[in-house]
């Protein structure tokens, strides 16, 4: 059943994105602002010889105006499962650990508080989004947190990319999902749930990838780092642009805690001070730009390195950034 809240939604957007006044717009299709207005309030649907209209304005298909772009038709790799979003895993959380943590960024409004914290802060990052957004073409998020990676700021600079939103978690998508479609309503935006280490996507098929949540913050595995580096190699086209936000742990910082929990870090977490320059180089990216850029601090986070780190009784473990340009 066509949901007419969301056609009104989609219709705002796409009108703004084309720089149509509500009036402009009604005398391009013949008809009354008000029947404009009825809707985008969701009030009422156009008919069929005004829908043909607007797809001629806005250059996409009648589906799309009424159903929206959904470019995971045409690169998925293997059949997937439509529900509130595409889920090539399972829709519930893979264990019990992983459901604890969902339903904390639930309860705390996580996703929300980022989305504020990114709309107050639009120059950070903001040069990181215009090269994406310049670079042009379909962008995949990648190992998406409730922090959104790179995603929020492209949205705030060009809120019509064509993005895909993808994960493990179906309850982090579900968040930003839910968000969007009641205060943003970005027209061309897809959610996969995903397994990070098989990404279901055709060979050489996304033009942009970004990380920047960190390519592997769903794993304390080195190995399956690789494997999602291994991956965004893959189905990036020749000549895409891969944008890493990661950071790591320099031996500097490890020195300053305590003996007993340099060793349990050392051996549970070795992969939090590896920053993954060789691996790139190794698998073929042909022109690789890296600076070290800022950092973060794991005090008051919500992931497991945090909940290591308490559990040693360190307070905070401090993660220098690195931002990496990658060209395949």
């Amino acid at each position: 059943m066509i949901d007419k809240v969301k056609v009104g939604k989609r219709i705002i957007a796409l009108r703004k994105e084309c720089g149509y006044s509500q009036s402009d717009f009604a005398d391009m299709l013949s008809v009354t602002p008000q029947a404009v207005s009825k809707w985008e309030t969701g009030l009422a649907l156009p008919d069929i010889e005004i829908l043909l209209m607007m797809s001629g304005l806005f250059r996409m298909s009648i589906n799309e105006i009424l159903e929206g772009k959904n470019i995971l038709y045409k690169i998925a790799n293997r059949p997937f499962k439509m529900g509130d979003i595409a889920y090539f895993v399972p829709e519930e959380e893979r264990d019990e650990k992983t459901k604890q943590w969902a339903k904390r960024i639930v309860d705390s409004n996580a996703v929300k508080n980022c989305w504020e914290y990114w709309k107050n802060n639009k120059g950070w990052n903001k040069q990181v989004a215009e090269k994406m957004i310049n670079h042009g073409g379909i962008i995949l998020e990648v190992c998406t947190r409730h922090t959104g990676g790179y995603m929020p700021i492209v949205l705030l600079e060009k809120p019509d990319a064509s993005i895909i939103i993808s994960g493990l978690s179906p309850t982090v998508l579900l968040e930003w999902k839910n968000l969007f479609e009641t205060e943003f309503f970005p027209p061309n935006v897809c959610y996969a749930a995903v397994d990070n280490c098989d990404l279901p996507f055709e060979d050489n098929s996304i033009d942009v990838i970004s990380s920047g949540d960190g390519f592997g913050n769903f794993s304390d595995k080195r190995s399956d780092k690789l494997k999602v580096l291994a991956e965004i190699y893959r189905i990036l086209k020749p000549g895409g642009l891969y944008v890493s936000g990661n950071g790591f742990v320099t031996q500097e910082t490890l020195k300053s805690f305590p003996e007993d929990a340099q060793k349990v870090l050392l051996e549970k977490r070795p992969d939090i001070f590896e920053d993954f320059y060789d691996a790139s180089v190794t698998l073929g990216f042909k022109q690789i730009d890296n600076t070290i850029s800022g950092g973060w601090h794991t005090k008051g986070d919500e992931s497991q390195i945090a909940d290591l780190a308490k559990e040693l009784g360190i307070d905070d473990i401090y993660f220098t950034g690195n931002l990496r340009y990658c060209i395949k």
